[in-house]
C-alpha cells in the first residue's frame, strides 16, 4: 500500500515536472519569437529612413568638355572618332590611373589609324594618327573640371587651335596623358564623335567643387620671313606658301567655386609655344652681267660720230 502510494506520488511529481518544463519551453519559443520579430521590424525601419537615403552618394556627370573638329579632313576625322571610340566606357576605379597611350595603343596603319598632319619638331607634317591630341586634349580638360589627379601631360611645341594656351595635351609613343581617380567612386570615361564635336564626359561622384578654367597669355615670341626661290614665279614675283604665326608664353589656372564663390586659384602650367616662321616664294631675278650689274655704253641715234649706229630697243 505504502508502495503503491509512493509510486502515485513519484508518478505525479513526474507529471508536474514535465508539465512546468513544457510551458518554460513553450514560453522560451514564444519570447525568442517575439524578439526576433522587434528587431526584424526595427532594422527594416531604420533602413528605410530618410538617414540612410542621404547617405548614399549620387552618381551624375560630373564633368563634361568638347572641341571642334568639323573642318578637318576626313582622315583627320577617322582618327578623332577611332581612338575616342577606344576610349568610351573606360572606368578608372579610386586611386587607379588611367593612361591614355595604354587604352588607344598605339597609332599605326595596321590598328587603322590614317595619315593626317602631325606637328613634329615645330613644324607640321604628315603622320600615321593625326588628330589623335585633340581627342587628348579633349579629355584632359574633362578631367580637369572633375577634379581628377593629372599626373603625367605635354604641351605641344606650337599652340593648336582647338583649345586655349596651357589647355593642351600631346601625346605620341614617348609622351603620354596620365589622371588618377583621387575621387571617392570610381568613375567613367564617355567619349563620343559626330564629325563635327568632339565631347568627354566623366560620371560619378562629385567632390564638391565647381572648376572654371582660365588661360593667361603672359607674353609673345616674334617670327621670323624667310625667303624661297621658286621657279614657277616670274623673276620678282612673290607669293605667300605659310603666313606663320608669333610664338606664345602663357599659363593655365583653375579657379574653385563653392556656393557660388570663389574660393581658391591654382596656376596648374606654364608653358612656351614656338613661332611658326612665316615663308614666302620668290622668282628667280634675271641674271646681270659679270661687269657689276651695268650694261655698256650705248650709242645715241642721231650721233654723227664714226662709229655712230642706229640701235633699236626692242
Amino acid at each position: 500500500m505504502k508502495r503503491g502510494f509512493f509510486l502515485f506520488r513519484t508518478h505525479h511529481a513526474q507529471i508536474g515536472h514535465a508539465l512546468r518544463h513544457g510551458l518554460f519551453c513553450a514560453f522560451s519559443v514564444l519570447f525568442s519569437v517575439c524578439i526576433s520579430a522587434l528587431c526584424f521590424i526595427s532594422y527594416t525601419m531604420t533602413d528605410k529612413t530618410p538617414e540612410a537615403k542621404a547617405e548614399t552618394p549620387e552618381v551624375t556627370v560630373i564633368a563634361r568638355f568638347s572641341t571642334y573638329y568639323g573642318d578637318s579632313s576626313e582622315n583627320r576625322k577617322h582618327n578623332i572618332a577611332l581612338a575616342a571610340g577606344l576610349i568610351d566606357g573606360t572606368v578608372v576605379l579610386p586611386e587607379d590611373e588611367f593612361s591614355f597611350n595604354d587604352t588607344v595603343g598605339g597609332r599605326t596603319a595596321a590598328r587603322g589609324f590614317k595619315t593626317a598632319y602631325i606637328i613634329e619638331n615645330g613644324v607640321y607634317v604628315e603622320g600615321t594618327g593625326g588628330g589623335v591630341c585633340q581627342v587628348s586634349s579633349t579629355l584632359y580638360n574633362c578631367a580637369l573640371l572633375a577634379d581628377l589627379c593629372i599626373t603625367c601631360v605635354h604641351p605641344h611645341s606650337l599652340p593648336v587651335s582647338y583649345v586655349a594656351p596651357s589647355f593642351d595635351a600631346m601625346v605620341s609613343s614617348a609622351s603620354d596623358l596620365r589622371f588618377a581617380n583621387t575621387l571617392s567612386a570610381p568613375v567613367t570615361l564617355k567619349m563620343k564623335a559626330d564629325g563635327r564635336y568632339l565631347s568627354a564626359e566623366i560620371v560619378g561622384v562629385s567632390g564638391g567643387a565647381k572648376i572654371r578654367r582660365r588661360s593667361e597669355l603672359t607674353g609673345t615670341i616674334p617670327n621670323k620671313t624667310e625667303y624661297v626661290e621658286d621657279d614657277t614665279l616670274a623673276p620678282g614675283e612673290e607669293r605667300i606658301d605659310s603666313y606663320g604665326r608669333q610664338g606664345l608664353k602663357s599659363e593655365g589656372y583653375l579657379e574653385y567655386f563653392l556656393n557660388g564663390e570663389l574660393v581658391r586659384t591654382v596656376r596648374i602650367r606654364k608653358d612656351t609655344y614656338l613661332p611658326q616662321t612665316r615663308i614666302i616664294l620668290r622668282g628667280k631675278q634675271t641674271a646681270l652681267p659679270d661687269n657689276g650689274g651695268t650694261l655698256p655704253p650705248q650709242p645715241v641715234a642721231g650721233d654723227r660720230g664714226e662709229n655712230a649706229t642706229t640701235v633699236s630697243f626692242v
